[in-house]
C-alpha cells in the first residue's frame, strides 16, 4: 500500500522528518506530497518541494510530489493508498481527526496518525518562520542541510 504524507511543509521541519522516517519504517515507502497553496504559504511550491527533497536525500524509499487542488482529489488519483498525518498533541489530534473524516467522506481514504516524538512536540513551521524572520537560531528545528536555504528563502 502506498503511504502519502501530505502538507504545505512551509517549511519542512525536523518534526516532519521524524514522521517521514517512521512512516517509511511502517510502510516501506512514502510519497511526500507538497501542497501548492492554502493561502498561508510564504515561499513558492517549488522552493518548498526543494527543501523537502534536500531534507530527505538520504531516504531512498521517499518520493517528493508537488500537487495542487484538493488533497482528496490527489488521494483519489493514487489508487490504494493511506494518508499519513503527524500529531503533536490534543489540539492537533482533534483538528486532524476532523479532517480525516472529511477526506474519508470525499475520497474513501483512511488516515494513519503518528504521534510526533516528544523531542519534536514544540517544533512547527510557524515557529521556524518566526525564528528566521527575527534572526533566531533554527538549529534543531530544521535539517542541518536545509538551514541556509530556509534562512535565505524565509528571511524578510
Amino acid at each position: 500500500m502506498k503511504a502519502i504524507f501530505a502538507g504545505t511543509f512551509d517549511p519542512f521541519t525536523t518534526g516532519h522528518r521524524n514522521i517521514a522516517e517512521r512512516a517509511v519504517r511502517l510502510f516501506g515507502n512514502l510519497t511526500i506530497a507538497v501542497a501548492s497553496d492554502t493561502g498561508k504559504n510564504t515561499v513558492s511550491l517549488l522552493d518548498r518541494a526543494e527543501i523537502v527533497r534536500i531534507a530527505t536525500l538520504d531516504m531512498r524509499a521517499v518520493a517528493i510530489e508537488p500537487f495542487s487542488g484538493l488533497l482528496s482529489d490527489y488521494l483519489a488519483k493514487n489508487g490504494d493508498c493511506v494518508l499519513v498525518r503527524g500529531v503533536r498533541g490534543m489540539r492537533d489530534t482533534e483538528y486532524e481527526r476532523d479532517l480525516s473524516r472529511v477526506y474519508k467522506s470525499l475520497c474513501g481514504k483512511d488516515t494513519v496518525f503518528l504521534m510526533t516524538g516528544a523531542e519534536f512536540e514544540h517544533v512547527s513551521s510557524t515557529v521556524v518562520r518566526e525564528l528566521v524572520s527575527l534572526g533566531g537560531d533554527i538549529n534543531g528545528y530544521v535539517m542541518p542541510q536545509t538551514a541556509e536555504l530556509i534562512k535565505k528563502l524565509y528571511r524578510k
